[in-house]
Protein backbone atom coordinates (compact mmCIF):
# COMPACT_ATOMS: atom_id res chain seq x y z
CA UNK A 1 0.00 0.00 0.00
CA UNK A 2 1.58 3.72 -0.95
CA UNK A 3 1.27 6.37 1.20
CA UNK A 4 -1.07 8.10 -0.40
CA UNK A 5 -3.55 4.58 0.04
CA UNK A 6 -2.64 4.69 3.35
CA UNK A 7 -4.26 7.94 3.91
CA UNK A 8 -7.48 7.06 1.90
CA UNK A 9 -7.27 3.97 4.02
CA UNK A 10 -7.06 5.66 7.68
CA UNK A 11 -8.80 8.73 7.60
CA UNK A 12 -12.73 6.93 7.52
CA UNK A 13 -11.26 5.26 10.39
CA UNK A 14 -9.65 8.22 12.40
CA UNK A 15 -13.25 9.80 11.47
CA UNK A 16 -15.28 6.81 13.40
CA UNK A 17 -12.69 6.53 15.92
CA UNK A 18 -12.72 10.59 17.28
CA UNK A 19 -16.58 10.19 17.05
CA UNK A 20 -17.22 11.62 13.46
CA UNK A 21 -15.42 14.67 14.38
CA UNK A 22 -14.49 16.35 10.45
CA UNK A 23 -11.71 14.86 9.08
CA UNK A 24 -9.88 15.95 5.63
CA UNK A 25 -7.68 14.97 3.28
CA UNK A 26 -4.77 17.04 1.78
CA UNK A 27 -6.14 19.92 4.34
CA UNK A 28 -5.13 23.75 3.15
CA UNK A 29 -4.57 25.84 5.86
CA UNK A 30 -5.15 29.21 4.62
CA UNK A 31 -7.36 28.51 1.47
CA UNK A 32 -7.96 31.39 -1.00
CA UNK A 33 -5.22 34.27 1.05
CA UNK A 34 -3.19 33.90 -2.62
CA UNK A 35 -0.43 36.38 -0.22
CA UNK A 36 0.38 33.77 2.22
CA UNK A 37 1.95 30.54 2.33
CA UNK A 38 -0.57 28.16 2.57
CA UNK A 39 0.91 24.60 4.11
CA UNK A 40 -1.12 21.89 3.28
CA UNK A 41 -1.43 18.84 5.92
CA UNK A 42 -2.06 15.04 4.97
CA UNK A 43 -4.66 14.49 7.30
CA UNK A 44 -6.87 16.92 9.44
CA UNK A 45 -9.53 16.63 12.06
CA UNK A 46 -11.86 19.93 12.86
CA UNK A 47 -12.80 21.85 13.62
CA UNK A 48 -11.41 24.04 11.60
CA UNK A 49 -10.29 27.60 12.86
CA UNK A 50 -10.94 29.45 9.51
CA UNK A 51 -12.64 32.46 10.52
CA UNK A 52 -9.82 35.47 11.13
CA UNK A 53 -9.77 36.37 15.06
CA UNK A 54 -11.95 33.87 16.15
CA UNK A 55 -10.28 30.59 17.27
CA UNK A 56 -11.66 27.50 18.40
CA UNK A 57 -10.05 26.89 21.59
CA UNK A 58 -13.14 26.82 23.52
CA UNK A 59 -14.23 24.03 21.35
CA UNK A 60 -10.95 21.94 21.39
CA UNK A 61 -11.08 22.19 25.23
CA UNK A 62 -14.38 20.43 25.03
CA UNK A 63 -13.37 18.05 22.83
CA UNK A 64 -10.75 17.21 25.06
CA UNK A 65 -12.86 16.26 27.86
CA UNK A 66 -14.63 13.31 25.61
CA UNK A 67 -13.62 10.35 27.32
CA UNK A 68 -13.30 8.23 23.55
CA UNK A 69 -11.19 11.17 21.92
CA UNK A 70 -9.14 11.12 25.65
CA UNK A 71 -8.71 7.54 25.67
CA UNK A 72 -7.33 7.87 21.73
CA UNK A 73 -5.08 10.29 22.94
CA UNK A 74 -3.34 9.44 25.82
CA UNK A 75 -3.05 5.91 23.73
CA UNK A 76 -1.50 7.74 20.79
CA UNK A 77 1.30 9.99 23.28
CA UNK A 78 2.14 6.31 25.05
CA UNK A 79 2.99 5.20 21.62
CA UNK A 80 5.20 8.53 21.34
CA UNK A 81 7.47 8.24 24.56
CA UNK A 82 8.02 4.58 24.05
CA UNK A 83 9.17 5.60 20.54
CA UNK A 84 11.32 8.63 21.91
CA UNK A 85 12.58 5.78 24.19
CA UNK A 86 15.10 6.86 26.68
CA UNK A 87 18.56 6.37 24.54
CA UNK A 88 21.32 8.53 26.42
CA UNK A 89 21.76 10.49 23.30
CA UNK A 90 18.57 11.89 23.79
CA UNK A 91 17.92 15.49 24.27
CA UNK A 92 13.99 15.38 23.75
CA UNK A 93 12.55 15.94 26.97
CA UNK A 94 8.89 14.73 27.00
CA UNK A 95 5.86 16.84 28.59
CA UNK A 96 3.09 15.32 30.40
CA UNK A 97 0.08 14.81 28.62
CA UNK A 98 -1.86 17.34 30.06
CA UNK A 99 0.79 20.28 28.91
CA UNK A 100 0.61 18.64 25.63
CA UNK A 101 -2.97 18.77 24.76
CA UNK A 102 -3.21 22.74 25.81
CA UNK A 103 0.50 23.56 24.06
CA UNK A 104 -1.19 25.24 20.98
CA UNK A 105 -3.90 27.26 21.81
CA UNK A 106 -4.64 29.14 18.83
CA UNK A 107 -4.74 25.99 16.55
CA UNK A 108 -6.11 25.93 13.06
CA UNK A 109 -7.63 22.16 13.76
CA UNK A 110 -7.49 19.89 16.23
CA UNK A 111 -5.33 17.24 14.61
CA UNK A 112 -2.65 17.79 11.80
CA UNK A 113 -1.56 14.36 10.57
CA UNK A 114 1.43 14.31 8.57
CA UNK A 115 2.00 10.87 6.68
CA UNK A 116 5.80 10.04 6.27
CA UNK A 117 7.12 7.53 3.76
CA UNK A 118 10.50 8.49 1.44
CA UNK A 119 10.72 12.43 1.79
CA UNK A 120 13.49 14.38 2.34
CA UNK A 121 14.74 15.13 5.76
CA UNK A 122 14.40 18.60 4.91
CA UNK A 123 10.66 18.35 3.83
CA UNK A 124 9.70 15.75 7.04
CA UNK A 125 11.19 19.14 9.33
CA UNK A 126 8.40 21.03 7.19
CA UNK A 127 5.98 18.58 8.00
CA UNK A 128 6.73 18.54 11.55
CA UNK A 129 6.91 22.12 11.66
CA UNK A 130 3.44 22.93 9.63
CA UNK A 131 1.47 20.05 11.81
CA UNK A 132 2.91 21.02 15.42
CA UNK A 133 1.17 24.49 14.23
CA UNK A 134 -1.64 23.80 12.48
CA UNK A 135 -2.75 21.09 15.29
CA UNK A 136 -3.85 21.63 18.49
CA UNK A 137 -1.75 18.40 18.35
CA UNK A 138 0.06 17.39 15.15
CA UNK A 139 1.11 13.71 14.90
CA UNK A 140 4.02 12.32 12.13
CA UNK A 141 3.07 9.16 10.87
CA UNK A 142 6.15 6.96 10.03
CA UNK A 143 5.97 4.82 7.06
CA UNK A 144 8.61 2.99 7.90
CA UNK A 145 11.71 2.67 10.11
CA UNK A 146 13.93 5.19 8.28
CA UNK A 147 11.26 7.87 8.55
CA UNK A 148 10.54 6.74 12.47
CA UNK A 149 14.53 7.28 12.77
CA UNK A 150 13.83 10.63 11.14
CA UNK A 151 11.92 12.45 13.20
CA UNK A 152 13.51 11.47 16.10
CA UNK A 153 16.81 13.06 15.03
CA UNK A 154 15.05 16.23 14.03
CA UNK A 155 13.06 16.46 17.23
CA UNK A 156 15.90 15.82 19.08
CA UNK A 157 17.70 18.41 17.03
CA UNK A 158 15.34 20.67 17.82
CA UNK A 159 15.49 19.93 21.77
CA UNK A 160 19.26 20.41 21.46
CA UNK A 161 18.81 23.89 19.66
CA UNK A 162 16.46 24.80 23.14
CA UNK A 163 18.91 23.31 25.43
CA UNK A 164 21.93 25.53 23.88
CA UNK A 165 20.01 28.19 23.66
CA UNK A 166 19.81 28.42 20.05
CA UNK A 167 16.44 29.54 18.18
CA UNK A 168 14.57 26.27 17.79
CA UNK A 169 10.83 25.88 16.93
CA UNK A 170 8.42 24.14 19.66
CA UNK A 171 7.23 20.77 19.04
CA UNK A 172 6.12 20.30 22.53
CA UNK A 173 2.56 19.29 20.97
CA UNK A 174 4.47 16.85 18.08
CA UNK A 175 3.59 13.07 18.61
CA UNK A 176 5.15 11.00 16.36
CA UNK A 177 3.58 7.19 15.88
CA UNK A 178 4.46 4.26 13.19
CA UNK A 179 1.24 3.68 10.67
CA UNK A 180 0.90 0.29 12.68
CA UNK A 181 0.29 2.50 15.54
CA UNK A 182 -2.06 4.58 13.88
CA UNK A 183 -3.92 1.63 12.76
CA UNK A 184 -4.35 -0.37 16.47
CA UNK A 185 -5.38 3.18 17.68
CA UNK A 186 -8.28 3.02 14.87
CA UNK A 187 -9.28 -0.33 15.34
Amino acid sequence: MTAKQYQEFILPRIAIKLNNLETLSEWSAFRGMSYQYSPRVDLAVGPFSITPNRNQTEEYNRILQNETIDRFLRKAYDYHVENVGEEWLNEITIPEFDILKHKNQNARCFLAIEIENTSTKKHIMGSMVNAASLGRIGIGIAYNESVKRTFLRILNYLAFLKRVEKNTYDTTNFLILTKEQLETLTE
